[in-house]
């Protein structure tokens, strides 16, 4: 903490914060185990190159762009690629008795105490670091230490060992507590634990949200889905895959023994050398040549909770706010799987959050820790449903209840009534646009008049992929034809910046880095409701939203691609089904 203060005190002095900003960011900092440096980037206070610099300055070393420097490969053998993934470390310079390693964490203790056994001859070596950035240390040991060829060493070791690696796995298994984690997993040195550890770590490093594991007869294929699209990593050799499942599984805590059906688990991991920590679900399918492994990264950290920053735009966050500051009602986000609806979801609880207000969710799984808030992880299992939470919610007095999908008709009439009886509630739904919501309700077998009567907003919201900033280029004709073709006007293209990205390593050479939401947001005010009531159609709903003013999931793509953020193959590809009704062809507001 002490730290941290002296940081910002730096900071305020030399002008690079208010003291406005730099409270803002330590009270979001009271809400998380992130740096105050970090939550001052996050909220766009000062740059990753201003924070980085600083904390030069604040422990008297001197900072080095090292993408901008040549390092020998002599001082890259100083460490192995696991230990410098390990220690987050990069050797830039050797001297006689003496290597100097770059950081991105000057304030980490193990730096000294335990590198100089980590690295061969280090107890008779000055050890001196400098400080650069987390991003271009990250790029920089990729550069230097490439996965593949980090893992090269452990591909021996497999090759070694792979004939008992089954009997190791099954004689080691270690007992699990009670929420299925395993005890110890980063303390096996064995090659396949190594293996699945850089496999983790490196999905990790690269954003990923899913990885995918697909045996084949003569090959295994590893892929990582980074910013919705799969991307290829380098593979395991085919006769290591009983090997990798059974790690895998036994992290998990399946049966390791059951190949014939499908299993899911989940795996609570701790990145080596930090304080970071992720949960995967992870599920398995048999299929011809093995078993299928899929998991899912649940990055428990709280990223961009901020509402004010998920891009919606001056109007549509009026409509959120005025839907939250009612006293009781429902508010609904909608859209398909992996859409960012549970960022958008902790983005509003944590722009309401107030210690004096009781503030509960029901959540299947619990992604992100938040403060001042009473979290359940349902367990349907154990009969531990969204509805039975729910109904146990109504007992304890709540103001404010998050439930973190209505799934059947017995958690959305809970949910209605929740919100016709003096509660707020928040909750997500599967459908492709906000007026859908509505219907879909009503499908659910809940009154009409219920569904009028509770839902206050709705936000419908579809992920496209942002322009690579490291390379992306303008584009001097954007094709016209083709948006023609796709029901986007040409003429409302005019005045646009339209920018493509041309491809490069920190892309994985896409063109596209991260990803941002396209948002629909509908108040249901009293015009939607007289049409619910009088039980209308779903293109009334929409003709009646779009006549208000509502921004359809397509424009506001189109605007993101007029910004210069996406591009008019990430619009055609996200909302082509998001065509307007018949007599709205042609009619697009931006």
């Amino acid at each position: 903490m002490y730290e941290a203060k002296k940081l910002g005190q730096i900071l305020l002095e030399e002008g690079m914060v208010t003291e406005e900003q730099l409270e803002k960011a330590v009270e979001e900092q009271s809400k998380t185990s992130d740096s105050l440096g970090f939550i001052l980037v996050k909220l766009g206070f000062i740059t990753e190159d201003v924070l980085y610099h600083f904390l030069a300055m604040q422990f008297g070393v001197k900072f080095v762009d090292v993408s901008a420097i040549h390092i020998e490969e002599e001082v890259i053998k100083v460490m192995t690629p696991d230990i410098a993934r390990k220690y987050k470390l990069l050797p830039i310079e050797k001297k006689p008795g003496k290597i100097i390693f770059a950081t991105a964490n000057p304030m980490d203790p193990s730096l000294t105490m335990n590198l100089k056994y980590d690295i061969k001859g280090g107890q008779e070596l000055e050890l001196s670091f400098v400080v650069t950035t987390q991003s271009s240390l990250n790029d920089a040991i990729d550069k230097y230490y490439p996965i593949g060829n980090a893992l090269d060493e452990t591909m021996k070791e497999l090759e070694f060992s792979s004939e008992n690696m089954e009997i190791e796995f099954l004689e080691d298994k270690k007992p699990k507590d009670e929420d299925g984690e395993e005890g110890d997993i980063e303390g096996n040195d064995s090659p396949v634990v190594k293996y699945v550890n850089y496999i983790i770590e490196d999905a990790v490093n690269k954003k990923a949200s899913d990885i995918h594991i697909n045996p084949y007869e003569k090959k295994i294929v590893l892929r990582f889905r980074i910013d919705g699209a799969l991307v290829e990593m380098p593979p395991p050799k085919v006769q290591f895959k009983r090997a990798l499942t059974s790690r895998l599984k036994l992290m998990a805590g399946l049966n390791i023994i059951e190949k014939r059906l499908p299993q899911d688990g989940r795996i609570a991991y701790k990145i080596p050398g930090g304080t970071k920590s992720i949960d995967l679900r992870v599920a398995t399918l048999p299929c011809l040549w093995g078993e299928n492994i899929v998991m899912r990264l649940l990055y428990s950290e709280a990223q961009n909770l901020d509402l004010t920053k998920l891009g919606l735009s001056e109007k549509q966050f009026s409509g959120i706010e005025k839907g939250l500051d009612a006293p009781y009602g429902m508010i609904l986000i909608t859209g398909p799987t992996g859409s960012g609806k549970s960022t958008t979801l902790y983005s509003m609880i944590s722009h309401i959050n107030d210690p004096h207000m009781n503030i509960m969710t029901a959540e299947d799984p619990v992604e992100y820790r938040l403060p001042h808030i009473i979290q359940v992880q349902v367990n349907p299992v154990a009969g531990l449903t969204f509805a039975n939470v729910l109904r146990s919610f109504l007992r304890q007095d709540p103001d404010i209840i998050l439930v973190g999908e209505i799934r059947d008709n017995e958690t959305a009439s809970t949910s209605v009534k929740a919100a016709l009886t003096g509660h707020l509630v928040l909750s997500t739904l599967h459908t492709n646009d906000a007026p859908a919501t509505i219907t879909r309700l009503i499908d659910m077998n809940i009154d009409p008049i219920y569904v009028g009567s509770s839902v206050v907003t709705v936000l419908a919201q579809k992920l496209v992929r942002k322009v690579c900033e490291n390379c992306k280029e303008p584009i001097k004709e954007i094709d016209l034809v083709k948006a023609k073709r796709s029901g986007i006007p040409p003429e409302i293209l005019e005045g646009g910046t339209f920018f493509e990205g041309k491809g490069c390593p920190v892309c994985h050479y896409t063109g596209y880095k991260g990803r941002m939401a396209a948002y629909e947001v509908m108040p249901v005010n009293m015009g939607i409701r007289e049409i619910i009531f009088k039980k209308g159609t779903l293109n009334d709903l929409k003709r009646e939203a779009w006549d208000q003013g509502m921004f359809t999931i397509r424009e506001s793509a189109i605007r993101l691609m007029k910004e210069g953020r996406t591009t008019l193959e990430e619009v055609i590809a996200e909302t082509l089904q998001d065509k307007p009704l018949k007599d709205y062809i042609g009619k697009i507001k931006i």
